[in-house]
Parts: structure tokens; C-alpha cells; sequence
């Protein structure tokens, strides 16, 4: 589906009396479709009847070294020091002072 327009291409390509076929990867094209299939495919012998060379069989395939971390990935990446956002002051609408809100003004008129 990587090499074949959207519906959305589709439908400009049509409509500007393109040929959408065109724009397509020739493996989706219907002559080499129909050529992938050309030579008729047999099932597969029973699995005793295989024959499999000795150098594959002495092959050891390992479990990968790495280990995933426990837990839920992380959303964001870690930020560097140089890209620390700058914390918003928040001043008191009552007094005009920095460093506190209305809620916890010292300076409010009783």
C-alpha cells in the first residue's frame, strides 16, 4: 500500500482526467500482478520430508543480548539543560508583588 495513491489522490487524479494509474508502482500494475502468479505454487511436504542442509542445522540461534526497561515508555524526551523553559512569574493581582498569587497575598486590605 506504500506505492499505490490515497482516495484522496485518487479522486483529484480523476477528476483532472489523469490516469491514476499512473501514478502507481509498477508491481501493482495488473500485467505484473498477474505475472507474480504465473507459475503455480505447491503446498509445502510434510516436515519430515524436508531437506535441510548441515550448515544450517548447526547453527545456534541466541535470544537477543539487550533487555527491554520495565515499565511504560516514556512521552517526551528528556530536555537538555540549555532547553530548561523559564518558570512563569506569577504576581498578585491585589498587591502588584511577585512570587505569590491573590489567594496567598499577606497585603490584602481586610
Amino acid at each position: 500500500m506504500d506505492e499505490l495513491p490515497c482516495p484522496h489522490a485518487w479522486a483529484v487524479l480523476k477528476n483532472q482526467q489523469l490516469k491514476p494509474g499512473q501514478y502507481c508502482s509498477f508491481y501493482y500494475k495488473k500485467d505484473n500482478f498477474l505475472r507474480t502468479y504465473e507459475f503455480p505454487m505447491n503446498p509445502m511436504p510434510d516436515e519430515s520430508l524436508w531437506v535441510i542442509p548441515t550448515e544450517v542445522l548447526e547453527d545456534v540461534v541466541l535470544p537477543p543480548k539487550g533487555r527491554r526497561n520495565a515499565g511504560r515508555p516514556r512521552k517526551e524526551r528528556l530536555k537538555l539543560a540549555s532547553e530548561n523553559e523559564s518558570k512563569r512569574a506569577c504576581s498578585c493581582s491585589v498587591c502588584g508583588q511577585s512570587g505569590h498569587n491573590r489567594k496567598t497575598c499577606r497585603n490584602r486590605p481586610k
